[in-house]
C-alpha cells in the first residue's frame, strides 16, 4: 500500500453551519500524520482551473481552529458544477500534476456522484465525507448539517407562533358571542428538495422540556413530499385547524408532489427552473414558491364559518436556516466525520463515504459505506414516522430530537392564564 504524503480536500453543494468543522477534523487528523494538505477552492472547479492563482491553497500549517471559528458557510468555497466527461479527464490530469495521493470531498449525493465519476478517470484514493441539511442521504442515521438547520427552524417557528398569538383572534363581542375576527395563517417554507426531513423536524417546536409533543402547539400542519398534496384536503384541514384554534401555522417543504398527476406542484401550478444537476430551483425571485401558493389558497379559497378575514404571512428563511444556528452535537459529529475520513484513507479505504451510525446504546459514531450507496440516491422520511398532514409521530421526535441537542436546546415559555373580571 503506497504511503500517503499529500491529500486535497474540497467542499461541494449547499453550505451548512458545520461544514467547516469537517474540514477542521480532516486537518487535525492529516497534520497528526504529517500529510501535506491542499485545499481546492470551490471544489472541483478549483481543481479544473488549478493553474489560476487563488484556486489551490496549502493548508498544511493552517490551524483546524481557523475553520472552527470561521462561522457558517464553506471556508474553501463551494460549487454546483456538473463536470462533463472531458472536464473529468482534465480534473484527473490536474490532480496528477498536483501529485496528490488522495482526495476527500465533502458534500451530499450529487457530490458523491461527482467523486465517483472522478475515480473512473483516475486511480486515486477517494473518500466522500457526507453533509447536507436536507438529511436525505441513505445508509446514514442522519447527516452533518441537519441538526443545526432543524434547530433554527424549530426555534423560529416557536417564536413566530408567540408573535402571531398576540393578535386579536377571537373577538369577545358585546352581545356575548365569540367570533374569529382575523384568522392568522403562517406559512413557513423550508428547504428540502427530495425529502421532508427538515419539514417534519419543525415539529421539534411543539415539544415540552421532557421532549413530548404538546397538542395545539405550532406547527399545526406539516406538508412534505412524502404525503401527496391534495388541494381540497389541505383547505379542509386548514379550515378545521382555524375553527379549533383560531389560527394556523403551516410548514411546507420547498417541493410537493401533487396527488393526481404525481408531478411537482411547480409543474402543475407554476413553472420549473432547474440547476445544472436537474434539480428544481426554489426560493428564487422568478421560481415557484409553495409557501406563496398555499397562502394564496388560504386567502382566495378558504371558507371558515365566523372568519371575517385571513391574515396571512409567508416566511421563507431560505439561506438563514442553514447559516444561523449551530447545534452542538451537529458540530461535534461533523468534526468526527472529517477526522474519520483521514483515518479511513490511512487504513487503505477508498471509494467510500463516511457516515454516522447510531449504536444500540444511543451513541452516534462514524462508519463507512460504499460510495455507490450514496451517489445520486435519496432517502425519504419513513411513512411510519408521519401522521398524515399533521406532522411527525412522537417516535420521530424521540429518534431525531437528539440531533439538535435534545429538548433543552429549544426555548421554553410559560403559559399565560388570566382571571378575567366581570362587569
Amino acid at each position: 500500500m503506497a504511503k500517503i504524503k499529500r491529500i486535497i480536500i474540497g467542499q461541494s453543494g449547499g453550505p451548512t453551519p458545520v461544514i467547516d468543522w469537517e474540514v477542521a477534523g480532516i486537518l487535525a487528523a492529516a497534520q497528526e500524520r504529517g500529510y501535506q494538505v491542499l485545499g481546492a477552492i470551490n471544489g472541483l472547479e478549483g481543481i479544473l482551473h488549478y493553474d489560476v492563482p487563488g484556486n489551490i491553497a496549502d493548508l498544511s500549517r493552517t490551524l483546524p481552529s481557523a475553520f472552527i471559528h470561521n462561522g457558517p458557510g464553506s471556508g474553501l468555497g463551494t460549487t454546483r458544477i456538473k463536470p462533463t466527461k472531458e472536464e473529468y479527464k482534465k480534473i484527473a490530469q490536474n490532480l496528477e500534476k498536483l501529485k496528490v495521493d488522495a482526495i476527500i470531498y465533502i458534500g451530499g449525493n450529487d457530490s458523491a456522484d461527482q467523486l465517483k465519476g472522478l475515480t473512473e478517470h483516475l486511480d486515486i484514493k477517494a473518500i466522500h465525507a457526507i453533509k447536507t441539511i436536507d438529511n436525505d442521504l441513505p445508509a446514514t442515521h442522519h447527516c452533518p448539517g441537519f441538526g443545526s438547520a432543524a434547530l433554527y427552524n424549530a426555534t423560529a417557528l416557536k417564536n413566530v407562533h408567540n408573535d402571531f398569538n398576540s393578535y386579536r383572534v377571537k373577538g369577545r363581542l358585546k352581545d356575548g358571542k365569540v367570533g374569529i375576527v382575523n384568522a392568522p395563517v403562517v406559512i413557513y417554507q423550508v428547504m428540502g428538495r427530495k425529502a421532508g426531513w427538515l419539514a417534519q423536524s419543525t415539529a421539534f417546536a411543539k415539544v415540552d422540556p421532557m421532549g413530548q409533543m404538546q397538542p395545539g402547539k405550532a406547527p399545526h400542519l406539516v406538508l412534505s413530499k412524502e404525503m401527496l398534496f391534495d388541494k381540497d384536503k389541505y383547505l379542509n384541514e386548514l379550515s378545521n385547524t382555524i375553527t379549533q384554534y383560531g389560527e394556523a401555522v403551516v410548514v411546507v417543504q420547498e417541493d410537493l408532489t401533487e396527488m393526481k398527476s404525481k408531478k411537482s406542484i411547480a409543474e402543475i401550478f407554476g413553472k420549473v427552473e432547474t440547476d445544472p444537476h436537474g434539480n428544481i430551483q426554489h426560493g428564487r425571485a422568478t421560481s415557484f414558491s409553495p409557501g406563496v401558493f398555499l397562502a394564496q389558497l388560504a386567502v382566495e379559497e378558504l371558507k371558515v364559518e365566523a372568519v371575517t378575514k385571513v391574515k396571512e404571512a409567508v416566511l421563507v428563511p431560505q439561506h438563514i436556516q442553514r447559516s444561523h444556528s449551530m447545534a452542538l452535537p451537529d458540530a461535534s459529529e461533523a468534526y468526527k466525520v472529517g477526522f474519520h475520513s483521514v483515518v479511513a484513507l490511512e487504513s487503505g479505504v477508498t471509494k467510500s463515504s463516511v457516515i454516522l451510525k447510531k449504536e444500540t446504546n444511543g451513541n452516534i459514531t462514524t462508519g463507512l459505506t460504499d460510495l455507490t450507496n450514496i451517489a445520486r440516491k435519496e432517502r425519504s422520511v419513513d411513512y411510519s414516522y408521519i401522521n398524515d398532514y399533521f406532522g411527525p409521530t412522537q417516535e420521530f421526535i424521540d429518534e431525531f430530537l437528539p440531533c439538535i441537542g435534545g429538548p433543552m436546546a429549544l426555548p421554553h415559555y410559560s403559559e399565560m392564564n388570566f382571571d378575567f373580571i366581570k362587569v
